[in-house]
Order: structure tokens, then sequence, then C-alpha cells
């Protein structure tokens, strides 16, 4: 376990510095301006915004200059928000984020191993092909499809639940289960292969002989190696809840990272993007991290 962190831990940070400088080469290639608005600005008071912010200097020297800010925990000023830094936006949206994506990863572990376990136990059943087909579907359809669906029934036709805006847990109801879903269906594809698998080896095959009870041999022998599969896919699992987060918040209006990400791609707002940027490639490092700590406990040969 220890060589896998210690390996984990020493890509992690030259992956980190690639993605800052990459993002960073991408931003300032993209064609437009933060200061392009309605109204074209003088070439005088361009230029003035231009040293204002450090945009005249060189890229290499700018680059420097943010990469050195960054290890200090300092992103930078917001270009569009003129009163917040990119700290203060991220502090502000990362708990909606967070919780939207803690939120909906939990719902689709839920989802998905239950309905693996209900499949695996009765695999070539109508259940079990009731069950994949329906996980087939919700890994097709993408969350941008599935969050304005849920509006219209449940916002719009039944009226049970808020349309958008964060006012409430009844608020999060149709982001959570509109990003949760494709994650739940690739889960439970995955469990479902695990179990049948897991299954048919010979000690579970010897605890079904010896009598003992279908669901003591389902939660002990079973169940831990058929999740290997799973927790494989939680890392990139996660990073998807991450990204798909995005366009959720941006359908139901939620005040976290999306709406800043979009705003500021949009504005070339370019520290608050970057910001963004890096807080997610963070995230998605720690996130394989942990699936990786979370394969070498539920199998030990990966600790040897």
């Amino acid at each position: 376990m220890s060589a896998i962190l210690i390996r984990r831990l020493a890509t992690a940070a030259p992956t980190l510095l690639a993605v800052i400088l990459l993002s960073f080469v991408l931003m300032r290639a993209a064609p437009g301006s933060p200061f392009d608005g309605e109204r074209p600005l003088d070439p005088a008071t361009r230029a003035a915004f231009s040293a204002a912010y450090g945009l005249d200097k060189p890229l290499p020297v700018q680059a420097a200059r943010y990469v050195g800010g960054v290890l200090r925990g300092d992103f930078g000023p917001s270009l569009v928000y003129k009163d917040f830094t990119v700290g203060a936006l991220i502090a502000q949206g990362l708990p909606v984020s967070l919780t939207l994506g803690g939120l909906a990863l939990v719902l689709a572990l839920a989802l998905g191993i239950g309905g693996a376990t209900i499949a695996g136990t009765h695999a070539g059943g109508i259940a079990d092909r009731a069950i994949m087909t329906a996980a087939t579907l919700l890994t097709a359809i993408p969350s941008f499809v599935t969050g304005p669906a849920l509006v219209l029934v449940f916002a719009l036709w039944l009226q049970l639940l808020p349309v958008s805006g964060l006012d409430g847990t009844r608020s999060l109801v149709l982001p959570v289960v509109a990003l949760a879903l494709p994650v739940s269906g690739a889960i439970a594809r995955l469990a479902r292969a695990g179990l049948v698998v897991a299954l048919a080896q010979d000690h579970v095959l010897t605890a079904r002989a010896r009598g003992l009870p279908p669901r003591m041999i389902l939660w002990r022998h079973a169940l831990r190696p058929a999740l290997l599969p799973v927790v494989s896919y939680l890392g990139p699992a996660a990073a998807g809840l991450l990204t798909g987060a995005v366009v959720i918040e941006t359908v139901f209006g939620l005040p976290g990272l999306g709406r800043y990400f979009v705003q500021g791609a949009l504005n070339r707002d370019y520290p608050l993007v970057l910001g963004v940027v890096i807080l997610y490639a963070a995230l998605i490092l720690l996130f394989n991290l942990i699936a990786d700590l979370a394969y070498g406990w539920l199998d030990p040969r990966v600790r040897r």
C-alpha cells in the first residue's frame, strides 16, 4: 500500500504541473480578450488594463508568475468579478459542487450495486435482463438530456420539485438524480459481471455445498471480489461526476463551480477558468489515489 501511495504521489505533482501549463497556454491561445465588451476599448485603456493584470508580459513570464502564485495558494484576481479573487469564488462554489457530486456518487453506488446484486444472483432470469437493459439505457443517455426530462416531468407537469435554484434540500433532488443515473448504470454492469464470476468460484461453490445461507455467501465470499471492477471505475466515475456537474449546475441554476467555470470561459476570465481547472485536476488525482488504495484493501494481492 505504501508503494502505491509513493508512486501515485510521485506522478501527481508533475501531472498537475503539466495540466496547469497546458491549460494556461490554451487559455491564452483562445481568441478574444477579457476586456472585450459591447463597446470596444481604446488602445490606451486596453494597454492599461493589460499592464494592471500582467497580460502585457511575455507568455513564459506570465506562466512562471502564475505557477509561483499557485504554489503559494494564490490563484489571482478574477477579471470579470471585480471585487472577488478566484480563491474567494472557489470557496463559494466548491461546497455546492462537492455536495452535489458526493450525493450523486452515493446514490449511484446504491442503485448500481443494489441492481447488480439482484441481477447477479438471478443471472439469466427476467430480473437480470430487465436490470441490465435499464443499466444500458441509463449509461447511454447523458445527464444533460436526463436533467431537462426530469424537470419536465417532476417540476413542470407534476409540480413536485423546484425547477432551478438552490432553496433547501428539495432543490438538490433532480440534479443529484440526473447526475447519478448514468454512473449507476455503468456501476450496475460492472458489479453484475464481477458478481457472476465471483459466484462461480470454487470457494463459493464449496461454501454453498456446506449449506451456508445464500445471504452469508453473498456478503462474505462473493460481493467483495465482485466490487473490484467497480473500485477501478470509481476514480474516472468521480471525475465524470465533477465534469458532469458543470453542465448540471448550469441547467439547474445552482451556484456551484460549474456556473463560474462557464461564465469564466465565455468572458475569457483566465484566472477563474484556470483556478477551476486546477481544482478539478487535483480532485481527479485525489479520487484516483483513493480508488487505488481501496483496490488494495479489497484485493490483498495488490498489497503484496
